[in-house]
């Protein structure tokens, strides 16, 4: 049985014991899918990351939640490349070879910036109403210009936003409605946003987030970069050319006392979108063994 050797990161931070924590194994033995699904659900961690380093095209990427692997998760590729530059093996840039596609990390000064392989895309969603009775809301709880849409950035999720912070702390998931009505559609996930702004400006630069995962064996996530990549096409539609320049910045993981920022921008080419961008800090909190 072999041991696996583990890094703890915590991710969207650059204070321990905040953002999301994330266990990221170099190099590893030899490893089946089994096994890393198995660590990665002993750890139950939103998601524990297997890297292989040496391959000319850039580092190999395997992203475990507790129930599933992931073609794309932002805080992984963030936490990895910032653990990589850590250890001496990446310098300004490192390119993580995921289910994606390449995905390209810069580093700068400790701060970490993926591009998306692609631009985030529209997905089908499930009836609004089941959405919202989900979340334990009502329809007058919603910010009154967005409504309920489902974008991909590689991992389909239903992105809604409501009026406020006050009501995004009042959400809760209804497993049992969950199951009956979210579990099977194209985008079971939840990530709902709410403005900081008390006026609701659809144009806002700052926005807080709560993500609910139940499908992928989470119940909340801290901080979820891939998520962030989708509200970037969530929110360009409303966004001004300044606010596309600018970019946003959003909160997640308050709620838990676990506070997350993550820096989210728009690739354009012209006036069409190509990509989005997702930065932040990682902080190195421990190390471990497991034996699988």
């Amino acid at each position: 049985m072999p041991t696996v050797h583990y890094l703890l990161y915590d991710v969207f931070t650059d204070t321990p014991f905040s953002g999301n924590p994330l266990a990221v194994a170099i190099d590893p033995p030899a490893l089946t899918d089994a096994q890393m699904q198995t660590m990665a659900k002993e750890l139950n961690l939103s998601e524990t990351l297997f890297l292989k380093t040496g391959d000319i095209d850039g580092v190999g990427t395997r992203i475990f939640t507790p129930g599933s692997e992931l073609p794309f998760a932002g805080h992984p590729t963030i936490g990895a490349a910032v653990a990589l530059a850590d250890l001496g093996l990446a310098g300004d840039s490192v390119t993580l070879l995921e289910g994606v596609g390449p995905i390209v990390v810069v580093l700068d000064g400790g701060f970490a910036t993926l591009t998306t392989a692609g631009p985030p895309r529209s997905v089908d969603v499930a009836d609004p109403g089941d959405v919202i009775r989900s979340l334990g809301l009502e329809l007058s709880d919603l910010h009154p210009t967005l409504g309920v849409r489902g974008w991909s950035a590689g991992v389909p999720i239903t992105i809604l936003t409501v009026r406020d912070v006050t009501t995004l702390g009042r959400c809760a998931v209804d497993l049992g409605w969950w199951r009956d009505t979210m579990a099977f559609t194209d985008a079971p996930e939840l990530y709902v946003l709410a403005p900081v702004d008390p006026a609701q400006r659809v144009d806002a630069g700052r926005w807080r987030a709560r993500m609910f995962a139940p499908g992928l064996g989470i119940g909340e996530d801290p901080a979820t970069g891939s998520a962030a990549a989708s509200a970037c096409g969530y929110l360009a539609g409303h966004a001004s050319p300044e606010r596309l320049a600018e970019g946003w910045v959003i909160e997640q993981g308050v709620e838990m006392g676990r506070a997350s920022e993550i820096h989210v921008g728009a690739v354009l080419e012209g006036n069409e979108l190509v990509a989005a961008t997702v930065g932040g800090r990682a902080v190195r909190v421990g190390r471990g063994e497991l034996v699988v």
